[in-house]
């Protein structure tokens, strides 16, 4: 079994932000697997929410496509078939594994957020890095969108 360590983003949120939260790789490996928590607090009208993206990019890609930077997203939304429904809390807990994702040293990651209404939306999300395995550079190609 390798060697695993974890970094953790945090943040909790109102509004869109890019780069809600940021952490440098510390040593070459791999992202093994990656657990998100999501939750939307205060949600009172249809559709209030919001998506979450962990990426190498400084600069959310929720609007487009063939972001090769993006590593994972979630969305967590209310649901009311009218507004004035009352406030209510919806938690997402997601686990995603295996990855095989190399990141090198000096690697930033990013956790962004795109908001929907007037609701607050907390994200907890564990990078597991396996150590001990090189990224190839072939691996990153596409990669460095910062």
């Amino acid at each position: 079994m390798p060697e695993i360590k974890i970094y953790k983003l945090h943040a909790i949120v109102a509004t869109s932000l890019d780069a809600a939260a940021t952490y440098d790789v510390q040593e070459d490996s791999e992202i093994c697997s990656v657990l998100l928590d999501v939750s939307v607090d205060g949600a009172d009208a249809l559709n209030d929410g919001g998506k979450v993206e962990i990426s190498f990019s400084s600069v959310s890609g929720f609007l487009a496509n063939d972001t090769r930077a993006s590593i994972i997203g979630s969305v967590a939304r209310q649901g009311f078939l009218t507004t004035g429904g009352g406030q209510v809390s919806k938690n997402t807990f997601i686990t995603f594994a295996p990855f095989g994702i190399p990141v090198a040293a000096g690697e930033r990651l990013y956790l962004h957020t795109l908001v929907h209404g007037t609701c607050n939306v907390t994200i907890s999300a564990w990078v597991y890095h396996c150590l001990g395995r090189t990224p190839s550079p072939r691996a990153r190609v596409g990669r460095r969108v910062r």
